[in-house]
C-alpha cells in the first residue's frame, strides 16, 4: 500500500502551514527539532507549536524564534547551508529541489540568471526552516506522494524589499504555471511563495481528494485570523492501493510539464531532423517529429516539443522562427519521472557515464559508439563489458536492479 497525503489549500498555502499540518498529522516534533538543530544557520532557533482556532476551525500553528532575518541570499548560499547540515541524504535533495525552484521562478521574475538572483524573503532562515522541516517531516511520517486541490492565491497587495506587489505574487505564478489555482476570499497573500514552491515540487494537481483509506486529518493554521472563513490549510493522510494508476509502485516523481505541437507540411527532412537538435540545445526536454498527412492531402509532420512551463514562451518562440508556423498548440501535462543516479565504469581505460535507474541501468549508447571507432571492437562486445561492468559495480553498491 502506497502511503499518500491530499493537500486542500482552499485559503491558501504557506511553508509555515505546511510544517505545522505536517506536525498536526504525526510528525515527531522532537525529532523534526532534532533534525533542524543540525541546521548552522539556524543556530539558536525556537520552533514550536499551540492550537488555535481560525474561523471556528482547531488548527496548529507555528511559533518560530530565529537569530536574524535580514540577510539576503543566492541560491549557492541556501545550497551550502542544506549540504553543510545532518539532514538526510533525501530530506537534503527535497530541501534543494525546493529552492531550486523558488531560485528558477524569482530568477524569471527579475529576468537575470538563477545563479544571480538575490532570494530575499525566500532566502530568509524563516523560509529555510519551513522548506527543511517540511522535507524532514515528510519522511517521518513516510508519505510516498503528495495530491494537492487548487490553491487559493488571494487579492489585494502584498509589501517586499521591492516595495509594495500585486496579489498573487509574480513568483507565485510562475510557479504554479500548468497548473489550476483560483483567486478565492481572502484579501491578502493566502498562497506564499514558499508555499506555492512547495505544491510545485512534490505535488500532483487534482480537483477532489483522490480516493484512499483516511488515516489522519491535520490542519495547519495560517497567521491571519479572517472573520468569514477558517485560514487553514487541511492535509489529508491515507494509504493508497499500489495498483491505483495515480501511484506508480517504482520510485520516482511527478513533473509539470508542457507540450507544444504544430503541423508542418512545407519543410524538408534536413530541416526536420535539425529541428530536433535546435530545440533540445535550447532547454527543450524532448523533440520528436511524426509523419502525417496534413491538410489539402499534403505529407507532412507533426512537432512535438515537451518543456518546462517557464520555458513556453522562449520555446515557442524558437518554433516560430525556425518552422515559419502561424500557431503552435499548448497543452499542460504532468510526467512520472523515475528517480535516477549516476555513476563511472572504465572499460580500454576510459571513464564511461552510467545512468541506472529503478529498472535497469546503462552507458550512453554514442559513448560506446566512440570507444568501439577508438579501439575497433565490436558494439555488441562492448555492450555485453558494459554491462558486466555496470553488475559489478550495482552488486558492490547493494544496488538492486529488479
Amino acid at each position: 500500500m502506497a502511503r499518500v497525503a491530499w493537500i486542500n489549500p482552499t485559503s491558501g498555502v504557506s511553508g509555515d502551514m505546511c510544517l505545522s499540518a505536517m506536525v498536526d498529522l504525526g510528525a515527531d516534533q522532537r525529532e523534526l527539532l532534532k533534525a533542524l538543530g543540525t541546521i548552522e544557520a539556524l543556530n539558536g532557533f525556537r520552533l514550536g507549536f499551540r492550537s488555535v482556532t481560525r474561523g471556528g476551525i482547531r488548527a496548529l500553528y507555528a511559533e518560530v524564534e530565529l537569530p536574524e532575518t535580514a540577510v539576503h541570499r543566492r541560491l549557492c548560499d541556501i545550497i551550502s547551508i542544506i549540504e553543510a547540515s545532518g539532514l538526510a541524504q533525501s530530506q537534503k535533495k527535497l530541501s534543494k529541489e525546493i529552492f531550486q525552484n523558488l531560485a528558477q521562478a524569482e530568477a524569471r521574475v527579475h529576468g537575470v540568471p538563477v545563479e544571480e538572483v538575490e532570494l530575499h524573503e525566500v532566502g530568509s532562515l524563516d523560509t529555510i526552516l519551513d522548506v527543511c522541516g517540511f522535507a524532514v517531516a515528510k519522511e517521518l511520517i513516510g508519505i510516498d506522494l503528495f495530491f494537492a486541490a487548487p490553491p487559493a492565491l488571494g487579492r489585494g497587495t502584498t509589501s517586499g524589499v521591492h516595495g509594495r506587489l500585486a496579489v498573487p505574487a509574480p513568483a507565485v505564478l510562475e510557479l504554479l504555471a500548468g497548473r489550476e489555482a483560483f483567486g478565492g476570499v481572502p484579501e491578502f497573500e493566502a498562497t506564499t511563495p514558499t508555499g506555492a514552491a512547495i505544491l510545485a515540487t512534490v505535488s500532483v494537481g487534482c480537483d477532489q481528494m483522490p480516493q484512499m483509506t483516511i488515516d489522519a486529518i491535520g490542519t495547519g493554521a495560517g497567521r491571519k485570523d479572517a472573520i468569514d472563513y477558517p485560514n487553514v490549510l487541511q492535509m489529508v493522510l491515507g494509504t493508497v492501493n499500489p495498483s491505483n494508476p495515480q501511484t506508480p509502485r517504482l520510485p520516482g516523481h511527478f513533473e509539470k510539464i508542457v507540450e507544444l505541437q504544430t503541423n508542418l507540411d512545407d519543410i524538408t527532412g534536413e530541416l526536420g531532423g535539425y529541428l530536433i537538435s535546435a530545440l533540445m540545445s535550447k532547454g527543450a526536454i524532448d523533440v520528436f517529429v511524426v509523419a502525417a498527412l496534413a491538410k489539402k492531402d499534403r505529407p507532412g509532420v507533426v512537432l512535438t516539443a515537451v518543456v518546462n512551463p517557464g520555458d513556453v514562451a522562449r520555446i515557442s518562440t524558437e518554433i516560430f522562427a525556425l518552422t515559419g508556423t502561424l500557431g503552435i498548440r499548448s497543452q499542460p501535462k504532468e510526467r512520472y519521472v523515475l528517480d535516477r543516479e549516476f555513476f563511472e565504469i572504465t572499460l580500454f581505460g576510459e571513464k564511461l557515464a552510467v545512468k541506472s535507474g529503478p529498472v535497469r541501468a546503462k552507458v550512453e549508447f554514442s559513448d560506446l559508439v566512440r570507444l568501439a571507432e577508438m579501439h575497433g571492437v565490436p558494439i555488441l562486445q562492448l555492450e555485453r563489458m558494459a554491462q558486466a561492468e555496470i553488475e559489478k559495480h550495482l552488486a558492490a553498491s547493494s544496488v538492486d536492479l529488479d
